[in-house]
Formats: structure tokens, sequence, C-alpha cells
């Protein structure tokens, strides 16, 4: 049995209830096929999507990847199609459904692509990674910020942290952020040559619109302390 889905996961999932999603699957020769729907419905054991064109192609049991707009970007995740279905619509013609299993855990985010920040250089700020499932913790030193995550040094040598991994980071910011205690996805680590501390990658699952202000306030200290120096 595949492992039960986060509640991360499906936070992503359920904000995406009613938009158009994304189903890759592979012909028989090996070329993917792009297949464009909605989802329409979420619970913990599988998820219904409105049935796109061409569907007579895919199988029950077949895997295929959903792709989803989400906080940090776009998300990928494996599926498998569980079967056919139909969803009542409120006229005379019910709606063709298709009904997918649950990702355990998305990929993706578009962090590289997005404007960045550093904030090591004035705020210093500190946050903790943790592991809602074990309890397990690890202390980390916030390096620059973007609208989509973070990037991070562990104050822990070799924290044994993996990319894919889906954690809770608790850290404060100044206003308008103040607390953050929130879902994020690790999507890389690396030594950082000097020690066995290790840096971080990381994209926040769910957006947080407040760091939009932050972010500008801290370019204005940082240019002012660049004309200053």
């Amino acid at each position: 049995m595949p492992p039960a889905p986060s509640g991360a996961v499906l936070r992503v999932l359920r904000k995406a209830i009613k938009r158009d999603v994304t189903l890759i699957r592979w012909c028989d020769d090996g070329t993917p096929e792009t297949l464009s729907t909605s989802l329409l419905a979420v619970e913990r054991t599988g998820m219904v999507i409105s049935r796109p064109e061409s569907t007579n192609r895919i199988r029950s049991g077949e895997s295929l990847e959903l792709v989803v707009q989400g906080g940090g970007g776009r998300f990928r995740g494996r599926v498998h199609c569980l079967g056919m279905s139909e969803q009542p619509s409120g006229g005379s013609r019910p709606i063709p459904t298709v009904r997918l299993s649950i990702p355990s855990r998305l990929q993706g985010g578009e962090r590289r692509q997005s404007h960045r920040v550093s904030v090591g250089f004035d705020l210093a700020p500190t946050g903790q990674l943790r592991d809602p499932e074990t309890g397990a913790f690890w202390l980390a030193d916030i390096i620059d910020i973007s609208m989509e995550g973070m990037q991070l040094r562990s104050r822990d040598d070799s924290p044994g942290i993996q990319p894919g991994e889906i954690l809770w980071l608790e850290t404060e910011l100044p206003s308008p952020v103040g607390v953050l205690d929130c879902p994020v996805r690790i999507v890389n680590a690396r030594k950082d040559g000097r020690s066995d501390r290790h840096v971080l990658g990381i994209v926040l699952v769910e957006p947080v619109r407040e760091l939009a202000e932050f972010i500008r306030k801290a370019e204005i200290r940082r240019a002012a302390r660049l004309r200053n120096s």
C-alpha cells in the first residue's frame, strides 16, 4: 500500500477544487499525452476529475501524473486511475468523471524563477523545521526569502532532511508577516561547503500574501545599507 497522503498534500489539492488541472499519461510507445480537465472533489481516499476528451484510452489502474497550481507554483504528483464514474450535474445529463488516487507527495514549485531577497545581513532570522508525524525538529538560519519559499542553513550537522519531504516551518518575521507556522516542501539539500551543516531550499505549500510587503521593505533596507557603506 502507498503511504497515506500528508495533510499538506490534501490542502494543496483542496485549494485546486473547481480549477483546471492537467493529467499526463504515457502512450504505449512511451510518448507523453497531456489531457486538460477540472478537479471536482478531494477526499482522503481519492479525488474526482471531470472526464477529459480521449479518456477512453485511460485504463483502470494506469499510472498518471497530475499537475496542479498551488502555493509555490506548479506541483506534480503520481496518481492511479481508480475507474470511471458519473456525477449529477443539476441538469438532464450527468457529468462523466474519473476517480483518481491521492498522490502521497507533491513535487515541483517555481522558486528558482522567483525574486529572492537576502535577509541574513540585517535580520538574521531563525526558524524550526519539524516533522509532525515523528516529532523530530531541526533549527535553521534563514538566508533569503522569496514569495514562493526560502533558503535555510541548518544548525545541525548532517540533519538527514531529504528533497521531497513535507515538513512544518515555524519562524517569526517582522511586520507585516509575524509568526509563520506553515507546511513547506524540501526541494534541495546540500552541504554548505564549509562544514557538515546543510543549505536547504524550501517551497511554501500555501501562499503567504504578507510576504510581498515584507520583501519590499527588506529590499529598501538593503538598498539603504549599500548606499551608506
